[in-house]
């Protein structure tokens, strides 16, 4: 991963995607908003009292550092619906926890604090998806999900496609004291400890089930939970936080 700078804004991207300049992608940390303790400063979700002109004044420092013509984003429940983006798409106007475009200009935007933001391209296709996949959305398996929706709907080829996993809940703090209720004997190779869970392993395995090739994906391999500094995390902060972003698109 390489880490990039725009005036007071931090944020990531994928060494996976650097030949391919016509993606323009990034997963943003918290630095650079304008929004107060304790969502401090770059929030980029009306939750609890945040101020709305905050969030959306985040949401254009956002767009503006990726030069993107506009911001797509959903109403994310942890489910395992990929919708397909254009432009007449109102952001947060549909729920979905997956989105998936070809038209440029348009920024797809994940909301993050814990969960991982999942970044999907193939270049032959032009086609790009970002996916909101929390514990949940591994047992419902949203990542297979959207590797078929992009090859059925916009032509991609699995073992063609790229993938990059964001910062979330890492195996020293993916903490499930009723993992047998939460994620059943199905899963068992993903627990490490009795009860924490490598959801970074579960989350290459299902994209490598779903047809992808190994060394076609990235995990970042940042935990949110150890490293509060950059991210929110909904565990540390026992739910009063902001949600980072994960954002891809097209150029013209």
């Amino acid at each position: 991963m390489q880490q990039r700078r725009h005036d007071d804004i931090i944020y990531f991207q994928f060494n996976i995607f650097s030949t391919h300049p016509e993606l323009i992608h990034g997963v943003f940390t918290r630095a650079g908003g304008v929004s107060p303790p304790p969502y401090d400063s770059l929030n980029l979700a009306l939750t609890g009292l945040e101020r709305p002109e905050n969030v959306a004044r985040n949401q254009d420092l956002v767009r503006r550092t990726l030069d993107l013509d506009r911001l797509i984003w959903a109403r994310q429940v942890h489910g395992a619906r990929v919708t397909l983006v254009d432009n007449g798409r109102a952001p947060g106007g549909f729920e979905a926890d997956g989105l998936a475009t070809r038209r440029t200009g348009v920024g797809l935007m994940v909301k993050l604090a814990d969960c991982q933001g999942v970044i999907l391209y193939d270049a032959e296709a032009r086609a790009v998806g970002v996916i909101h996949c929390g514990w949940r959305g591994n047992v419902r398996n949203i990542l297979g999900r959207a590797v078929g929706v992009m090859s059925e709907t916009l032509g991609c080829d699995p073992a063609r496609l790229l993938a990059g996993i964001g910062p979330s809940l890492g195996p020293c703090c993916a903490q499930f004291t009723n993992f047998d209720a939460e994620f059943g004997p199905a899963f068992a190779a993903y627990r490490v400890e009795p009860d924490r869970v490598d959801l970074w392993a579960l989350s290459r395995d299902q994209l490598v089930a779903a047809g992808m090739r190994p060394d076609h994906i990235e995990i970042m391999g940042l935990c949110t939970r150890c490293r509060t500094d950059l991210f929110y995390s909904y565990r540390a902060a026992r739910g009063l936080t902001g949600r980072f972003g994960a954002v891809a698109g097209l150029r013209a």
